[in-house]
């Protein structure tokens, strides 16, 4: 047990030499005569149970209390409130500013013991979630480093087509899913995807949507029978679970200059026109692994100077206030601004936008994800 400290913080010598006779065999054990001395050492101590006194000099045990759980911020440590105070507000005062446990001296050799008994539990047990929260941590972050290594590799053009793309997950594993790949000559084909949730599970899913996509690609199939595929896959795999998945998928033709995209329960893609028009590109379907469907693609022209931007709902579902969340029409509007105007970088320029409207940088509760693509000058 000698790896569970304790700290005896009480102005008695006497005091504290009697507790450091009865638990110093079990533990590892130090002290400190008054409140001042103890938060002097607690930094390089690192006391896992305190046996704190209320009543002392210079710093009194109600501010100890308060000073390891709001300015050091260690809500870790078990603290046992030993005293002879017997005010009745003496107790809730210190439970309500982070005490653990409370004792009145005088007490039973036997009672102390048993209480701290159950401090070195709580201990135990929070050392154990610690390490297993390290664990799902160190799984995560595997997790996300192969994520980062399914994303398409970069094609700054593709016959007079520029393309741009921002990630930023939420977590360390992420649900979304973007991608951009030639499936034939002239056709690009490019995908922005949601999967319902967050972490592992969600990550996982994500990794079998995009191998079904780029399966979709080697085997030749269109639009269609892409979609088809994947829908018929997540059935089988999560169609009895409350995963689903939203998903716009596109081909550009470079040589027809014309767009043929499907929308399954995603959201609104935006395409802007050489003529300054921003055409809605709304869902068409519904969202992926709940049910066979039927999926009836659209074309739109896509000349030179359009721009398709596409993006998941983790841009506009967040609080811009307590209570207010971001809408899709504002962010549609802000969204819209950004790209008419010539920039470098637009989607960069999105997130200052974004930043400007709340004020301070977002508070993102789910992962970010954007394509936008324009058609430049022919090749």
């Amino acid at each position: 047990m000698q790896d569970v400290k304790i700290l005896i913080v009480d102005d008695s010598t006497t005091m504290r030499q009697t507790l450091k006779l009865i638990l110093e065999r079990m533990y590892d054990v130090a002290d400190a005569e008054d409140g001042q001395v103890a938060v002097d050492m607690f930094p390089t101590f690192k006391p896992d149970i305190l046996l704190l006194d209320l009543n002392m000099p210079r710093m009194d045990g109600f501010a100890v209390i308060e000073f390891i759980r709001k300015v050091i911020g260690d809500q870790d440590v078990f603290i046992l409130v030993l005293t002879a105070e017997d005010l009745e507000s003496f107790k809730p005062r210190a439970l309500n500013l982070g005490a653990n446990d409370f004792l009145y001296k005088p007490f039973e050799r036997t009672e102390l013991i048993a209480r701290v008994a159950v401090a070195e539990r709580q201990i135990r047990l929070t050392r154990q979630l610690r390490e297993y929260l390290r664990r799902i941590s160190r799984e995560l972050e595997m997790v996300a480093s192969l994520q980062t290594k399914l994303l398409p590799p970069e094609i700054p053009e593709f016959k007079g087509l520029r393309v741009n793309s921002l990630y930023i997950p939420s977590g360390q594993a992420s649900g979304d899913y973007f991608d951009y790949f030639p499936v034939s000559e002239n056709v690009l084909r490019c995908v922005v995807a949601d999967v319902s949730g967050h972490g592992a599970r969600a990550a996982f899913l994500m990794a079998i949507v995009r191998t079904l996509f780029r399966l979709g690609a080697t085997s030749y199939l269109d639009l269609v029978q892409t979609l088809s595929l994947v829908n018929s896959h997540l059935i089988q795999i999560v169609g009895q679970e409350s995963d689903f998945v939203t998903a716009f998928a596109a081909d550009i033709d470079t040589g027809k200059q014309e767009i043929t995209y499907i929308n399954c329960g995603h959201c609104p893609g935006m395409l802007l026109t050489p003529l300054g028009e921003t055409v809605t590109l709304e869902p068409q379907g519904t969202i992926l692994g709940f049910f066979e469907q039927t999926f009836t693609p659209r074309t739109a022209p896509f000349p030179v100077g359009t721009k398709l931007f596409l993006y998941t709902d983790g841009f506009f579902e967040w609080e811009i206030a307590p209570g207010e969340l971001f809408s899709l029409e504002r962010f549609w509007e802000l969204a819209e601004t950004t790209m008419t105007r010539a920039s470098a970088d637009p989607l960069n320029d999105l997130m200052a936008a974004l930043a400007d409207v709340a004020q301070h940088k977002p508070r993102f509760r789910d992962d970010l994800t954007a394509l936008l693509i324009y058609m430049g000058a022919d090749q």
